[in-house]
């Protein structure tokens, strides 16, 4: 008994001691944050709304919210290590959001990030999910189309529709309208990252006037998630 209780001992005193250290391990390993600005020609959100123009016409931006996930850590073109928290749901309205902390699984030796906007095939078949995939975020369509990767609402002058409103629902996760996209930034040196969204490259390519209500996977919503990479760069470059 005493050699049973011995090695009891032993054993909680040694879970006791390195649980801690464990955990403080843990919660200072390095992180990466990110941090996601829309603008729209330079001008930022302003209580929830981006406000500007495009090639002359005066529009706003009312809704703005879409997915990132599967981060990849490189350096030098060779992968470092991943992020296994899953898909971040971002929202112009909930400016908390729009800040993401990443923690690399081999450490913070890297100087470009990819990952996606938009979920992949297997997510959207995985039936109900909880957290940021949560159907009752407003995200989710059905299991046949699965979720809307990212949706922009507002209103434009150009916009021929009642009160001048656009809506594009961007989704789509089998072929030939799959629409999730790869976005990579490079060139990093720092821990914290400010990545703008100028969304004038996006709407500058997109006629309001025939363009405006995309609501299902389609050819036009592929074309449209096409033009997303291009709106992501590291703020001052």
């Amino acid at each position: 008994m005493n050699g049973i209780f011995k090695s009891a001992f032993c054993v909680l005193f040694s879970w006791l001691f390195f649980l801690p250290l464990y955990l403080y391990g843990q919660n200072n390993a390095p992180r990466v944050v990110l941090h996601f600005h829309p603008i729209l020609n330079g001008n930022p959100a302003e209580d929830g709304i981006i406000s500007g123009k495009i090639s002359g016409d005066s529009m706003a931006i009312l809704t703005l919210r879409f997915y990132l996930g599967n981060f990849v850590f490189y350096k030098n073109g060779k992968e470092t290590g991943q992020d296994n928290s899953g898909y971040h749901l971002l929202d112009m309205e909930d400016e908390n959001s729009l800040s993401i902390v990443l923690k690399p699984s081999n450490g913070v030796n890297f100087d470009a990030i990819r990952f996606t906007l938009g979920t992949d095939s297997l997510t959207n078949v995985s039936g109900v999910i909880g957290g940021d995939l949560d159907p009752t975020k407003g995200m989710y369509w059905a299991w046949n189309s699965g979720y809307i990767n990212l949706k922009i609402e507002g209103y434009a002058a150009k916009c021929p529709t009642r009160n001048h409103q656009f809506q594009f629902h961007i989704g789509g996760y089998m072929p030939p309208f799959k629409t999730v996209q790869m976005i990579e930034l490079t060139g990093l040196k720092q821990l914290e990252i400010v990545v703008d969204m100028e969304l004038s490259v996006f709407f500058e390519n997109v006629d309001l006037g025939e363009a405006h209500n995309i609501m299902s996977p389609s050819e036009a919503a592929v074309q449209l998630a096409k033009l997303m990479p291009k709106t992501f760069r590291i703020h001052g470059e």
